[in-house]
């Protein structure tokens, strides 16, 4: 025969044990602050002895909290998406929290039910990224928030705690390279002003070349939204028009893939015939053509930045005025920028000449 299975440790057998009350085991596990230090470390001790696992469905009745947080996010297949998740997963699963996670698809119906459904006792706390930010569905839902939330690299004139991208500075270093590489005609295709990364985007795109005394390229600015469609659709009508561009900048991972396959279809050599410059370090990015010049930005620290204020708000924060964090972007060189070979042919018939 079998042994018979060893009960689990109950939190009378810890307090007998550890020689003190019910009630101060409670503590220990609840709210450790309230006990002195050397009870504290005998209490942790005997826990971790007897393996003892406090039952978190009571230790959430007790609290009233459900120990949930809410992450809606509005496209589950971009890749993004997911390293914002882990990233923020990880603080909150050492402080006992699990995600749940929501996809809108973009649609900003279901954006403003997944809030609704979420802050009427689901979750303690939400995290979310919404589709547009001039939605009045959504807005509303937001303007009635009865849990602490955290946006994602959105911008609203509420108080709501966020943690934003410098997207323009980065955009702006790009295009300025560029523009020194002896590039004038430069398209880039963004997600559309409804969102701030598309607003910003644009704004740093059009900096670099005020900065420099230039005309802007209005012709070559497209901002419509994200996803490959979007990207193939709009790079293609840049591609195809009667003064295309000679550099190209995807203002977003997704929007990349569609960049390429227009550039594919149009039999384009990178970087010999086109200068590609994306946004965001990819799979993709990092291997197409090997690798491509990006601006990059740390998702791992933005998620867990969010983790943080959120944390922070759920512990009793209420009365702490509405923090905005916004995070830097980067340039990086790839090998997918060169002169324009109108530009190199200029400068060898110059050489020619003065030889």
């Amino acid at each position: 025969m079998t042994a018979a299975r060893q009960k689990p440790a109950t939190i009378r057998d810890v307090a007998r044990a550890a020689g003190v009350s019910v009630g101060t085991v409670s503590r220990t596990v609840n709210a450790p602050e309230t006990v002195r230090a050397a009870t504290l470390e005998r209490v942790r001790a005997t826990i971790a002895a007897l393996g003892f696992r406090p039952d978190a469905r009571a230790q959430s009745m007790r609290r009233r909290n459900t120990l949930t947080i809410g992450f809606i996010i509005n496209d589950i297949s971009n890749p993004l998406h997911a390293m914002l998740f882990k990233a923020a997963e990880i603080d909150l699963r050492e402080r006992g929290y699990s995600l749940h996670l929501v996809n809108t698809a973009g649609n900003a119906k279901r954006e403003a039910e997944a809030i609704e459904t979420m802050q009427h006792g689901r979750v303690d706390g939400i995290i979310m990224t919404i589709n547009n930010e001039q939605d009045r569905r959504c807005l509303d839902r937001l303007q009635s928030l009865r849990v602490p939330s955290v946006l994602l690299d959105r911008e609203i004139k509420l108080d709501i705690d966020a943690v934003f991208t410098d997207h323009a500075a980065g955009m702006e270093q790009a295009t300025d390279y560029l523009i020194g590489l002896g590039h004038r005609r430069i398209g880039i295709v963004t997600f559309g002003p409804e969102i701030l990364p598309g607003r910003e985007r644009i704004r740093g795109f059009e900096q670099a070349f005020l900065r420099r005394g230039l005309e802007v390229p209005h012709d070559l600015i497209r901002g419509h939204g994200p996803g490959a469609d979007f990207g193939f659709r709009d790079a293609s009508a840049l591609l195809q028009g009667p003064d295309p561009p000679t550099a190209l900048i995807a203002g977003g991972n997704q929007l990349l893939v569609g960049a390429l396959r227009a550039i594919q279809q149009e039999r384009l050599d990178i970087p010999a015939q086109l200068s590609v410059v994306t946004c965001d370090r990819t799979d993709l990015s990092a291997l197409y053509p090997g690798p491509l010049a990006v601006i990059v930005r740390d998702l791992d620290e933005m998620g867990r930045t969010a983790a943080q204020l959120l944390l922070e708000r759920i512990a009793g924060g209420a009365s702490m005025p509405v923090r905005r964090i916004r995070l830097p972007t980067t340039f990086v060189l790839g090998r997918s920028c060169a002169p324009p070979r109108a530009s190199v042919a200029t400068h060898a018939a110059e050489l020619t000449r003065l030889a």
